[in-house]
């Protein structure tokens, strides 16, 4: 593409309006990810991810259940897809077999996360939900049952 064409497809761009960057919202919601949530060193596991879905099937989110290896620590991050950046009840859950539970659900514009829980070499369920802002529907997705015991 010539120096000529650039400048004038980008001159039709200005004049429409639209640029060259995503917006804002799209740039809120694409820096949480499960790593940046949980923080330094925190990795998702095999078997530790799940959409956040309605009776209904549609996905209001995605629930990620994270292992840091150097210490040890799991964490949860419940991450919003509908309804991002409107406060609604947002939940995540985490609980290590033979060890602790912790659960955060408030009203959140994007994600819920546990924070971190000794886990190594143990068993885990998690769980993460949310609901639409006039608090009617909610979406659920996470393993009830006990996984991920290998460390």
């Amino acid at each position: 593409m010539t120096v000529l064409a650039r400048t004038v497809l980008a001159a039709a761009l200005a004049a429409a309006g639209l640029a060259a960057l995503p917006s804002s919202a799209y740039a809120a919601t694409a820096a949480y990810t499960p790593e940046r949530i949980c923080g330094s060193g925190f990795h998702r596991v095999d078997d530790g991810h799940r959409a956040m879905k309605t009776r209904g099937g549609a996905v209001f989110g995605h629930v990620y259940l994270m292992y840091n290896k150097r210490s040890g620590q799991n964490c949860v991050a419940a991450i919003k897809t509908a309804f991002r950046g409107v406060r609604s009840v947002t939940g995540a859950y985490l609980e290590v077999r033979g060890g602790g539970k912790s659960e955060d659900a408030q009203k959140y514009r994007y994600y819920a996360e546990t924070g971190h829980l000794a886990g190594s070499w143990k068993c885990v369920r998690y769980a993460g939900w949310t609901r639409d802002p006039d608090n009617r529907v909610e979406a659920w997705g996470g393993r009830q049952s006990w996984g991920n015991c290998k460390g």
